[in-house]
């Protein structure tokens, strides 16, 4: 028991170095998380982010209706279910990070915030407050980032933070993402319309 509980990580910083590292396998193995965007007015806006290498798969379906968006390095195709058509369009650059909610901001959150516990407590969770310090001239960057991680795993539970007054939230984590879930297959919508913009 004295063993394990030395091979956890004692400080925030040591934290969110154990839980890049696990997020970095996401590299070779692929990732899905829940990405959410609070606009006010308009809403709220979520989706499940499947990567895997250069490929991405972005499900934005609700209730009403399946939306799926599959992006590559050249291509992207969109599926609709309430027009029951394909558009396929060149896929625009760097458009993968703008989708997924870009990951960098919190495996890189050591430099530029200053990391430290929540007095929030839990046998199984870290809570950790980064708040933005006098070094990070970034002024896109927000001034506080909320993160849960979980102590079995060091995968993040959630990560929040609100920039200019939307609210940006990525929640459960998992690392393992297989080759069919990124790749646009066009056997699977047979009867939909095929509108090609490339």
């Amino acid at each position: 028991m004295i063993a394990t509980m030395n091979l956890q990580a004692q400080t925030p910083e040591e934290v969110i170095e154990r839980m890049s590292a696990e997020l970095k396998k996401g590299d070779s193995l692929g990732m899905v998380f829940d990405f959410a965007m609070s606009i006010p007015i308009i809403g709220e806006f979520k989706t499940t982010n499947y990567t895997l290498g250069d490929k991405l798969k972005i499900d934005m379906s609700d209730k009403s209706k399946k939306n799926y968006c599959w992006i590559d390095s050249t291509t992207e195709w969109e599926y609709n279910s309430e027009t029951n058509e394909v558009k396929i369009t060149n896929a625009k650059p760097k458009e993968k990070n703008e989708n997924t909610g870009d990951t960098g901001l919190i495996t890189g959150v050591s430099e530029g915030y200053d990391l430290s516990f929540d007095k929030k407590t839990d046998a199984n969770v870290w809570y950790i407050v980064c708040k933005k310090n006098k070094s990070n001239k970034d002024k896109d960057d927000p001034k506080r980032i909320d993160m849960a991680i979980s102590k079995a795993n060091y995968l993040p539970i959630y990560t929040k933070t609100k920039s200019k007054g939307i609210g940006i939230s990525m929640e459960n984590f998992k690392i393992g993402v297989s080759e069919a879930e990124v790749t646009f297959n066009l056997a699977d919508y047979p009867s939909a319309k095929i509108i090609d913009e490339r």
